[in-house]
């Protein structure tokens, strides 16, 4: 089974000031631990050979905080910000995967906790890379704590591990930040600046947008607000 991942750790996190004013948003601690840290945890707990962190905004305390993982991750640090897509291909033309058509994406800043099952575990269980470009962990929007959005997607088959997407607004679904991508898809791209979320209606139109509905309890740490809350509840 494919060990590599990419967390994206590069945003500015300008809804999260003024605790964002000097740190990076995925170095915020949750329950005594930055969302950074656990999120590699839960990766060199699956057993991860590979994990790649992007880096712009204030990118040597990303280098710190991670240097413990070393040699296993490893951070590169963009001179602009590339944005999910730009970063991911920014790390593959620097040749820091082994393999390429299989990558496990989080962003830096989410945060879930495996209640039920391991979530890595199940979307690499789930993974078909001659189905799918892309693979999401999606949650129901009413079930996702501190999500205040419209939501992104319905499922085709609520009955099945894993369904096709259908992009919608005002969709019963919202992507969690957790995903695995076919790299393939994004190899041929002329910008240098984009978002992977650019591909997801390219690859809903090709059929190839997938989603499996997690059951763990996952957190939506948006602003100063959503976190108080969370520590009231949950700490």
């Amino acid at each position: 089974m494919f060990k590599e991942a990419m967390i994206f750790a590069a945003g500015l996190g300008k809804r999260m000031l003024p605790m964002t004013k000097t740190l990076p948003k995925p170095l915020i601690k949750i329950r005594q631990q930055s969302m950074l840290k656990n999120n590699i945890a839960k990766l060199l707990d699956a057993n991860f050979k590979n994990i790649i962190v992007n880096a712009y905004y204030y990118p040597q305390k990303v280098i710190e905080e991670v240097k413990i993982f070393s040699p296993i991750v490893k951070v590169i640090t963009e001179e602009e910000r590339l944005e999910t897509g730009g970063g991911l291909l920014n790390a593959i033309k620097k040749n820091c995967f082994d393999h390429e058509n299989s990558i496990v994406l989080l962003n830096g800043d989410i945060y879930w906790i495996d209640q039920d099952y391991k979530s890595l575990e199940i979307i690499q269980k789930l993974w078909n890379p001659k189905k799918m470009d892309l693979l999401l962990c999606i949650k129901k929007k009413n079930e996702f704590f501190g999500y205040h959005g419209n939501g992104d997607f319905d499922v085709l088959d609520t009955n099945k591990r894993y369904s096709e997407l259908t992009m919608k607004d005002n969709g019963s679904y919202v992507f969690t930040g957790l995903q695995i991508i076919n790299a393939e898809i994004i190899m041929n791209e002329k910008k240098k600046i984009f978002s992977i979320k650019d591909y997801f209606t390219k690859s809903s139109k090709r059929r190839k947008l997938f989603g499996f509905i997690d059951k763990n309890p996952w957190f939506h740490i948006g602003t100063v607000e959503d976190l108080k809350k969370f520590e009231n509840k949950f700490t």
